[in-house]
């Protein structure tokens, strides 16, 4: 379990008393206008952003006391601009974050997210989608390489370059991941129908505070 306890704050965009609970196999998704901290909030869940106030729980153990490489078995993020660095093959990209590689794991997670073609490319090369998808399977792989109990996985607007059906057809795909593999799944989105379709349960951020 995932505990967020009257968690505040100051930067880079101010957050005021947020609480929620996310379950092993369960998907959240934070809803929000722009500006109202919803990445922030992400960010702060994967220990990239210290509280002023409150605490994040993981299996019981507060966040800030997880050393990094324990925490990486824990939770991977997935950003909406992932990072794309030149000279660099996706097969190194790939087992960026894992522990220790697992090429089982490895398998499935290039399987799943359509990438086995692209193992030889140079990151510089691929297009948007395709960086999308290489880490997706990377953050996939750094959390099913792991030994963690408790793993979830933190996206930060997964479909905002996907029309429609192929939003659906993503989100729906990460559920059953969430599901199959028992992943704590913590999604920011803009699309209200898509949230309310896939959600288990939806966290609505205004100004920073939890509507």
């Amino acid at each position: 379990m995932l505990e967020i306890r009257r968690l505040s704050l100051r930067h880079p965009a101010p957050l005021h008393d947020i609480s929620l609970d996310c379950a092993a196999g369960e998907v959240t998704v934070i809803l929000g206008p722009n500006g109202a901290g919803k990445s922030t909030l992400l960010h702060a869940i994967g220990g990239y952003y210290p509280a002023a106030a409150g605490e994040i729980r993981l299996a019981g153990v507060a966040l800030a006391g997880i050393d990094a490489a324990r925490l990486a078995g824990c939770r991977a993020l997935v950003e909406q601009h992932p990072a794309r660095p030149a000279g660099m093959r996706v097969a190194d990209l790939l087992c960026i974050g894992a522990n220790q590689p697992a090429p089982a794991m490895l398998a499935q997670a290039l399987e799943l997210c359509d990438c086995q073609a692209l193992l030889a490319r140079d990151c510089a090369s691929l297009s948007g989608g395709e960086l999308q998808r290489v880490h997706l399977a990377r953050a996939l792989h750094q959390l099913l390489a792991g030994k963690a109990t408790s793993r979830y996985l933190l996206l930060d607007e997964p479909t905002a370059a996907l029309d429609i059906g192929a939003a659906n057809q993503q989100l729906a795909t990460l559920r059953q991941l969430a599901q199959r593999w028992q992943l704590g799944m913590i999604a920011v989105l803009h699309d209200v129908n898509l949230a309310l379709r896939h959600a288990d349960k939806v966290l609505l951020l205004k100004d920073g505070r939890q509507v």
